[in-house]
């Protein structure tokens, strides 16, 4: 009886194992998703891979701004929900600059994601009560 449940034990060990192995050919293993993962911006419609990725690594060096790094520092300090939201719009704007300042030739992917965020609701008018 032992054995048997031993046998079975190893079997459904090899099921779940095997199962776990295959995959769809050519895609990428599924991300899990948990707390602390960040998801990027999606790229736009219109913005080639190439340009993408030379905003994304602007971004990135932009966070290295003196100005970027100000507004961040004062975002941090914010405490009322108006000053919160007043300093995320501080510190977009000097990222924004920083990245410009960069390479004046990415405004065309500000103006796309821009464009995109208002068709997904980042242009809300607020509810009269």
């Amino acid at each position: 009886m032992k054995n048997l449940l031993t046998i079975l034990a190893l079997v459904l060990t090899v099921g779940v194992v095997t199962a776990e192995e295959k995959k769809p050919e050519g895609q990428p293993p599924a991300k899990k998703e948990g707390k602390g993962d960040k998801k990027g911006m999606a790229r736009p419609e219109g913005v080639d891979e190439a340009t993408w990725k030379k905003f994304q690594d602007a971004l990135k060096a932009a966070q290295n701004d003196d100005a970027v790094k100000a507004a961040k520092a004062k975002a941090a300090d914010a405490k009322t929900d108006e000053e919160k939201k007043e300093a995320g719009k501080a510190v977009r704007e000097a990222t924004k600059a920083a990245v410009l300042k960069a390479d004046a030739s990415l405004a065309e992917v500000f103006a796309k994601l821009e464009a995109a965020g208002k068709g997904k609701g980042g242009d809300k008018k607020k509810k009269k009560e």
